[in-house]
């Protein structure tokens, strides 16, 4: 169980990253204009504390949630 919540998270962190220099590279090479239009260096603080909070909210939320309201027996 807990190989499998650290390799979750580890998935979510690579893909976060995975944006964030997608987004970074893209403002850096087309310049102010892109990084103007869709304003990237605000969105990058603002990502970042969007998913601080919400994995913060989820890692509460299942450590003190009834166990049998979290079984999905899809997973």
């Amino acid at each position: 169980m807990l190989l499998r919540t650290l390799l979750i998270w580890f998935i979510q962190a690579l893909l976060f990253g995975i944006g964030i220099g997608t987004a970074g590279l893209a403002a850096h090479l087309l310049g102010p204009l892109l990084a103007s239009a869709f304003a990237i260096h605000e969105l990058i603080p603002t990502a970042l504390v969007f998913f601080a909070a919400a994995a913060g909210l989820g890692w509460l939320g299942s450590r003190y949630w009834p166990e049998d309201w979290t079984y999905n027996p899809l997973l």
